[in-house]
């Protein structure tokens, strides 16, 4: 079983390291020309730029999360009391409802 899981896991990576592979092969020829301290600098800009854009990411992951969480337990909360099941219920007797049915049945 741990050998399947590690076959997964090197396959993911081989897949990102395919997908991320030219665009390290252009950045390294671009970086290539310049003298060592602003290939520093420029690396230590492009870091710090993605590790603002990961806590960003994880900011909006994390507040998404939480909404979806909430809608969750709101919508739990009415199913448990029957609400949602009595709004289907009227809605199924409504006229648009019947027409929308004839509709898809084709009658």
């Amino acid at each position: 079983m741990v050998l399947g899981s590690k076959l997964v896991f090197l396959t993911v990576i081989e897949t990102i390291e395919g997908f991320l592979q030219p665009y390290v092969d252009q950045v390294l020829d671009l970086l290539g020309g310049l003298p060592v301290w602003a290939q520093g600098g420029v690396i230590l800009v492009l870091g710090i730029f993605t590790i603002v854009g990961l806590f960003v990411f994880i900011k909006k992951f994390i507040k998404l999360f939480l909404v979806l969480a909430v809608l969750g337990v709101i919508g739990y909360f009415l199913w448990e009391k029957g609400v949602i099941q009595s709004l289907i219920d009227g809605l199924t007797g409504s006229i648009l409802f019947q027409y929308i049915l004839t509709i898809i049945k084709g009658v």
